[in-house]
């Protein structure tokens, strides 16, 4: 296996190291410097399956690699924004569920296709960016609706494709 192989899996893991960088200097006022972080990561997220898809390194692992690398991004920073009070703590709880709820109903060789869920990672990425670029409590009430909205109907179609895929 050559060194070009471990390259994705490298972007991937910035984003693991994002995470407490974040939270660090969202909380220490540093917004500048989150945004930065945050940019940077999406910028790795996108990097990371394109240069995996190119050197023809694509995989199952490193799949789910950055989905756990998503996942823990989000987590913590929607904790910081939790500790300054800009979300209540019940929206951990959400994103916890339905990352179970993906790991559950994908298992742990090839994802359950859900046409909206696929999504839910990017959106709340946007709707971290979004919150710390206009902090403004009805844009954050709005963007709450939204990802409540999405996780809704996420559920109902992966309980769909679920069924359609077990009646074939």
């Amino acid at each position: 296996m050559s060194y070009k192989s471990h390259i994705p899996n490298a972007l991937t893991s910035i984003r693991f190291l994002a995470g407490p960088i974040f939270f660090y200097t969202f909380l220490n006022d540093l917004f500048s410097a989150s945004l930065f972080i945050l940019v940077f990561s999406g910028i790795t997220d996108v990097l990371d399956g394109y240069v995996a898809r190119k050197m023809g390194t694509s995989s199952d692992k490193g799949a789910y690699l950055d989905v756990t690398a998503d996942f823990l991004l989000i987590l913590i920073c929607f904790g910081a924004y939790i500790i300054r009070g800009w979300y209540d703590p019940l929206i951990m709880g959400l994103i916890i569920t339905m990352f179970l709820l993906f790991v559950a109903t994908s298992g742990f060789e090839k994802p359950v296709y859900d046409p909206l869920g696929k999504y839910l990672g990017a959106y709340l990425m946007l709707m971290i960016l979004i919150s710390l670029i206009f902090p403004e409590r009805v844009i954050w009430q709005l963007l709450l609706i939204l990802l409540i909205i999405i996780c809704l109907t996420s559920v109902l179609t992966r309980f769909f494709f679920m069924r359609r895929s077990y009646s074939s």
